[in-house]
């Protein structure tokens, strides 16, 4: 039986996602599945995105994942946005609900 880690809201802080990566590497565990909010809060979101596309099975979409690829007037929606980019921002916004 595969053993599965589930991770969620990262909200950019790559020190916190890196740990819990490197301790599901410790673990052996095989499958990863985030349950989204990769994005927001913190600086680094586009790295964020990045580490979870390479390294995670499943993604489904966070409130985050919502609000972010939405027209905005907010300079900070604008400011992760564009450090987002748009293939980044088409990927969270083609992210599924759930999944079964």
């Amino acid at each position: 039986m595969d053993r599965i880690a589930i991770i969620s809201d990262i909200h950019g802080n790559i020190p916190a996602l890196l740990a819990v990566l490197h301790d599901i590497e410790l673990r052996k565990i095989s499958k990863i599945f985030c349950l989204g909010d990769l994005v927001g809060k913190g600086p680094s979101s586009d790295i964020a995105v990045d580490l979870v596309q390479k390294t995670c099975e499943r993604v489904i979409k966070g409130n985050w994942e919502e609000f972010i690829t939405k027209p905005s007037d907010s300079h900070t929606v604008i400011w992760h946005q564009n450090k987002l980019g748009k293939q980044r921002l088409d990927y969270l916004s083609q992210l599924p609900f759930s999944i079964e």
